[in-house]
């Protein structure tokens, strides 16, 4: 039953795609119209998730401006998680993501037009990336970072985090805003055909201002950020 449920999101997330695909199409030929197509993304984000029976329960431990760039910072357990921080997350911003997605079809074409790509085997592509988001932030837009750089094995609560996202908060002066996914993993793990579906939590943690960590503390502050969201984990598994 739960193959069947899986193949159901599939099918979902291509009609999904594929409805909303000549929108975003007009909307990527101009770099002026991004704002709307990540409106256009949040209602995907939405369909699909209500669509596959998910239903979100999110909470703020202090609200978020929507009209501010943030570095946003969750734990990678899912392929849910793209879409919920779409869901959940206001205002507007752009992912840091694996260049290997780009190839996929359909959705490789969106996510190559509109993601910051990179290629962790290469010192070069981790530079571009850098730079492209750096010039990201000084326009206004924020942007969603992985800090364990991909989705762990199943029996890895919350891997060691990878500096990048704290670098460029420290060097880019901006907020960064930590999260938590607590039910994703399980009702959407990415390593094998089960899952189910129902809420999906997700704490959005208060940001932690700009100014508060310096250059020679980007490993305080990336221990900082994961004792935040492994204790929210560790909190949840003992309820």
């Amino acid at each position: 039953m739960q193959i069947f449920w899986r193949l159901w999101f599939g099918l979902i997330v291509f009609i999904g795609l594929a409805l909303f695909f000549p929108f975003l199409w007009v909307l990527l030929l101009h770099k002026s119209t991004y704002k709307t197509f990540h409106f256009m993304c949040k209602i995907w984000s939405h369909f699909i998730l209500l669509m596959s029976g998910f239903f979100i329960d999110v909470e703020f431990e202090e609200k978020l401006d929507r009209e501010k760039a943030y570095i946003i910072c969750p734990n990678h357990v899912s392929y849910l998680d793209i879409p919920l921080i779409f869901a959940v997350i206001p205002g507007v911003f752009v992912f840091i993501g694996k260049k290997s997605l780009s190839k996929l079809p359909l959705f490789g074409w969106v996510y190559k037009k509109t993601m910051i790509l990179v290629d962790r085997s290469s010192k070069l592509s981790s530079y571009n990336a850098f730079r492209h988001a750096s010039e990201r932030i000084s326009a206004g837009v924020g942007l969603t970072i992985y800090p364990e750089g991909g989705i762990p094995s199943r029996d890895i609560k919350l891997q060691s985090f990878k500096t990048g996202a704290f670098r460029m908060a420290i060097e880019q002066n901006v907020d960064l805003v930590p999260v938590t996914f607590l039910d994703n993993k399980r009702r959407f793990p990415s390593d094998h055909l089960s899952g189910s579906p129902g809420r999906l939590r997700v704490f959005v943690h208060k940001p932690i201002a700009a100014g508060t960590y310096f250059s020679e503390d980007v490993h305080t502050f990336k221990d900082h950020v994961y004792e935040i969201i492994n204790n929210k984990l560790s909190e949840d598994e003992s309820r």
